[in-house]
């Protein structure tokens, strides 16, 4: 249908004069390559091969590369010579590129000669290069604007087929499959890399030695007793401040996100709503900061031997803060997804507000109130800076620091991420191989995380 249509209509005298003009240019381009190619292959040594690069190309590479560029060209001069719109798109995407790649140069030059010198540029000068950078840039790019926009403008005169929108179909399609896939790749590549940069240990040392483990002494010689890379320790205080930041954080999250959801009239929500989001954007040193300076004086008049404040309850504490957003987030948009149908039935039934959603509202976002509470899981097992800061790092087992158990939460330790953080810098050999392995437990529990929330998700959505 679009071909009749493209054929029906009559083309203005300056769209063939411009067309056959770039039909004729970009025939003569492929025509000068094919003689350039055949000058190559009589002339080897026109072509002189590098040693020191890393692809050795001969005059044969070159030569083959310009006949394939040649022969595209001269398909495209074909397309745009009998009216055909691929060749027209072909065409736009090519400028367009060039165009991109100049704007990219451009900025870069300009770049380094402003910052460039071991003096401060004056301002002058800088709009001077800023300016004469915009020349240059006009200079290579006024024509192929032009011809852009001509080439837009004369859409309407091209045929496209349907192999043309087919094919265009899948391009794009195979474009998304691509980027879609190329975060698994990453995914792949840093899980290949950093169990890589583990393989050391893991021969070494052993996953019996490092996963069962309770002392971390890092040495210089392996096998010695002075050397001994238990990473259980740092497993448990990883567990345990996160446990004590769902068994803090997850009540408040969930009765916010009720209250934002069902009860608080829109004043309240434009007010607490912001607030919430924006405990999301502090950085995490400052809520360590916030637990040195507020929290551990707080926590160390508490009456208890060896108490210095700096431990798992104000490492879960901190964590419960911190993945407040994350979890309100997720919960109230669960339970706003629950159907009207359903609180409208209960009240109708004689339910009170508090009864519909104890017994109907929060059962039926279940689901989505569960995703919400691991994604926080995931949340407070990643955090790294604001753990170093408060929970003391010792390298010990966690223990009571008296006969009462929950004075476990009083005492010092270290998570996976405080264990990377505060010894990467200056660990070499096994040691650094250790810490490497101690990434992979930590990538294999955030996964286990992240699935677990999918599932539950995909639940919601099935259900």
């Amino acid at each position: 249908m679009s071909q009749k249509l493209s054929k029906c209509v009559k083309k203005p005298i300056y769209v063939g004069i411009i067309t056959k003009f770039l039909s004729f240019v970009i025939g003569i381009a492929a025509a000068a390559g094919l003689a350039f190619a055949a000058f190559l292959f009589l002339t080897p040594d026109f072509i002189k091969v590098s040693e020191n690069t890393l692809l050795h190309l001969s005059h044969i590479h070159y030569g083959l590369g310009i006949i394939g560029a040649s022969v595209l060209l001269g398909l495209v001069a074909r397309g745009l010579w009998v009216y055909k719109n691929w060749a027209r798109t072909f065409l736009l995407t090519g400028l367009i590129f060039f165009i991109i790649y100049y704007f990219i140069v451009i900025i870069f030059t300009i770049s380094s000669s402003v910052f460039a010198g071991e003096s401060v540029i004056p301002i002058k000068t800088i709009l001077l290069v800023i300016g004469q950078g915009l020349l240059y840039f006009l200079g290579y790019t006024l024509i192929p604007m032009g011809l852009i926009f001509g080439l837009f403008k004369m859409g309407q005169y091209f045929e496209d087929s349907s192999k043309q929108r087919e094919f265009i179909d899948r391009a794009v399609r195979y474009f998304l499959l691509g980027t879609a896939l190329s975060c698994i790749i990453i995914v792949f590549l840093i899980f290949i890399f950093t169990m890589t940069e583990a393989w050391q240990s893991i021969e070494e040392i052993g996953l019996d030695t490092m996963l069962a483990g309770t002392i971390w002494r890092p040495g210089s010689i392996i096998g010695t007793e002075d050397t001994q890379f238990g990473l259980l320790p740092m497993i448990v205080g990883s567990i345990l401040s996160t446990l004590g930041a769902v068994i803090i954080g997850v009540p408040l999250s969930i009765g916010t996100a009720i209250l934002l959801a069902e009860v608080a009239p829109r004043a309240v929500r434009e007010t607490v709503r912001p607030a919430i989001e924006l405990l999301a954007g502090i950085p995490s040193v400052v809520y360590g900061l916030f637990g040195m300076v507020v929290l551990a004086p707080i926590i160390r008049k508490i009456d208890v031997p060896l108490n210095t404040g700096f431990g798992l309850l104000n490492a879960s504490i901190i964590l419960a803060v911190m993945i407040i957003p994350t979890v309100t987030s997720i919960a109230e948009d669960a339970i706003r997804a629950v159907p009207r149908d359903y609180k409208e039935g209960s009240l109708a039934l004689g339910g009170t507000r508090w009864q519909t959603i104890v017994k109907v509202i929060l059962p039926a976002s279940k689901s989505g109130i569960l995703a919400a509470v691991v994604l926080g899981i995931g949340r407070a097992l990643g955090e790294t800076m604001a753990m170093i800061m408060v929970i003391g790092n010792s390298i010990a087992m966690p223990d009571p620091l008296s006969d009462n158990p929950l004075t476990l939460f009083l005492n010092t330790a270290r998570t996976l991420t405080g264990n990377i953080a505060v010894e990467i810098n200056y660990a070499a050999g096994a040691h650094r191989s250790a810490l490497f392995f101690t990434g992979i437990l930590l990538f294999l529990m955030i996964m286990l995380v992240n699935s677990t929330a999918r599932f539950l998700m995909r639940t919601k959505q099935e259900s």
